[in-house]
């Protein structure tokens, strides 16, 4: 992509700078310093702004004339993401972050004490934004009391978990918790790093009213007001149905309705039943759909018991992985991808690399609890967040010097999760799954991307319980039930996010299988990979056209 400045790239670096100014929660994810003392307004006023400012980008988007195959790419990127951002603000300090499992009190306690201070100034602004954190836990208080009032709750589950996992946090020392792990920035000598530390800690301790206060307005006005359980969905909300309806939309940047969805997620989850009884069946010596489920879900000896296994196993995942990418990519990141045990938050998760080299890809996994984790599953998880999945998507981008960063460092949800879940069935082809048990695990990471799309739809546009919900994923995939409740609680409070993975995969097989077809012997692996993360994180359409300008110009000129 050039960096030549066009009307379309100016426009591009007044968004980005825009929502860097913005996002603080995305900052804290990503380790961007950039307005690392801040947190984001979430006061109704602040909400309403940030709605109008990114529509306003997306309406410049449409009217300006793309002069280049690249500045179409940032047009079209601009216009989606202005869009589907907006349509993802409007309730997510109200319903969103009122979760134990992705919210943004998970998100505090995972990402500020990992940000990778350098300098004696990243120093100073890091305390200031722990000394800032009570101001926003106060703000989002606030937040709460009035969305109580108008009835924008979630259900009591999620209220109620949310109050524990706090509690849990307020139950410990500040000095043993998970914020007291930030480290001093790296250019400190040792006496001032101690001089640091000691400046943190009282800091910490002042965040304790601000998390009695946010736990008290959870108490006595979330909860009783909160949705019973068997409502979980946006369908019963006021202005729901329709909303979801957009926010398909704003998470798969594809023109399914949520019913269209919900029968492709049925569709993949028949399929792959089938794919169960003849790669399972003869490991485990049945052909029963439910007995396979059963066995992979509740024998001992195919769960870890310790998390240092784990973690050996997911290095040398990694490291066979990374090996074996050079016969498959032509470009191939710098940076390292390091896993990471953590004991909050999702399942697994990556996070991409630093630009300046500062911070490297972490793939983290939960192992608060070991035996949650299939030895079977590990090897699929592992290549889906670092290699070759998230790490290579993310980290080439990040050390493209010509990538725009609104292309590099945001996330568009069907080709992110889309080229994630791609890369699971892609590691089958790179030889890389150790054994017919690991690959299973592959089918295991199917199962729940597919039964996401019935599950999700189910819930926010059919009008399905949490329970319901549970229970489907229990009858169609080899998850625990811990998982599973995990797994719902998410799509409750992140309407439409999960859609993303499947839907992008889909496309993106066809992507591939048309290009495929065109191109016939002549099809080269490792230049199509490149072509698709040559991108950056763009809507689907857009690298749809993408592969289609070169196919064109790989046909250019061939023989009739």
């Amino acid at each position: 992509m050039s960096s030549q400045s066009t009307p379309a790239r100016l426009l591009a670096d007044v968004f980005v700078t825009y929502r860097l100014s913005t996002e603080h929660d995305w900052a804290l994810w990503a380790g961007d310093l950039t307005h690392l003392e801040e947190w984001p307004d979430v006061s109704e006023t602040g909400t309403a702004s940030r709605v109008a400012s990114l529509s306003k980008f997306a309406d410049l988007a449409d009217q300006l004339e793309a002069t280049s195959s690249d500045d179409r790419v940032l047009l079209e990127t601009i216009a989606f993401t202005g869009r589907s951002q907006a349509l993802q603000l409007r309730h997510e300090p109200d319903l969103e972050w009122v979760n134990h499992t992705g919210g943004i009190f998970s998100q505090i306690l995972t990402f500020l004490p990992r940000y990778p201070l350098v300098s004696a100034e990243h120093g100073e602004r890091y305390l200031e934004k722990v000394r800032r954190l009570p101001v926003f836990l106060h703000a989002w208080s606030d937040r709460l009391q009035a969305a109580a009032k108008k009835g924008v709750v979630p259900i009591s589950h999620l209220v109620s978990a949310l109050v524990s996992a706090i509690d849990r946090h307020l139950g410990g020392p500040v000095s043993a918790g998970p914020l007291s792990k930030q480290p001093p920035p790296m250019s400190l000598s040792e006496a001032d790093q101690e001089a640091w530390k000691g400046r943190l800690f009282p800091l910490l301790d002042e965040i304790t009213p601000a998390l009695q206060r946010l736990r008290a307005t959870l108490v006595e006005y979330t909860l009783p007001a909160a949705r019973p359980d068997h409502l979980p969905g946006l369908v019963h909300l006021e202005g729901g149905r329709d909303h979801y309806r957009e926010l398909v939309w704003a998470h798969t940047s594809l023109g399914f309705s949520a019913e269209e969805v919900h029968e492709i997620g049925t569709q993949q989850v028949e399929r792959l039943e089938l794919e169960y009884i003849e790669l399972a069946g003869p490991q485990l010596g049945t052909t029963d759909i439910a007995e396979i489920y059963r066995r992979l879900r509740d024998d001992e000896g195919l769960h870890y018991s310790d998390a240092e296994t784990l973690v050996a196993d997911a290095t040398i995942a990694l490291e066979k992985a990374t090996t074996a990418a050079n016969e498959w990519f032509g470009v191939l990141p710098i940076a390292p991808c390091v896993p990471y045990s953590i004991e909050q938050g999702a399942l697994a998760f990556y996070s991409r690399p630093a630009r300046d080299g500062s911070k490297p890809g972490r793939f983290f996994f939960n192992t608060s609890d070991p035996s949650m984790w299939g030895t079977f599953q590990l090897e699929a998880v592992t290549y889906h967040e670092g290699v070759p999945g998230h790490h290579l998507q993310l980290a080439i981008a990040q050390e493209n010097p010509a990538m725009h960063h609104l292309l590099a460092d945001y996330y568009i949800a069907a080709y992110n999760e889309g080229w994630g879940l791609y890369t699971e069935r892609l590691a089958d082809e790179m030889g890389l799954y150790s054994s017919d048990l690991d690959r299973i695990g592959m089918l295991s990471a199917d199962s729940m991307r597919a039964c996401r799309l019935v599950v999700d739809t189910g819930l926010h546009a059919l009008g399905w319980s949490r329970e319901e919900a549970i229970e489907y994923m229990l009858a169609h995939s080899p998850m625990s039930r811990t998982q599973v409740e995990g797994e719902i609680d998410r799509y409750i409070g992140s309407p439409g996010q999960a859609l993303g993975y499947m839907m992008g995969r889909l496309e993106i097989d066809r992507i591939r299988a048309e290009a495929e077809e065109k191109l016939g012997a002549d099809f080269d692996i490792k230049k199509f990979h490149d072509v698709v993360l040559s991108t950056g994180s763009v809507p689907i359409s857009t690298l749809r056209r993408v592969v289609a300008d070169w196919l064109q110009d790989q046909t250019a000129g061939a023989p009739a």
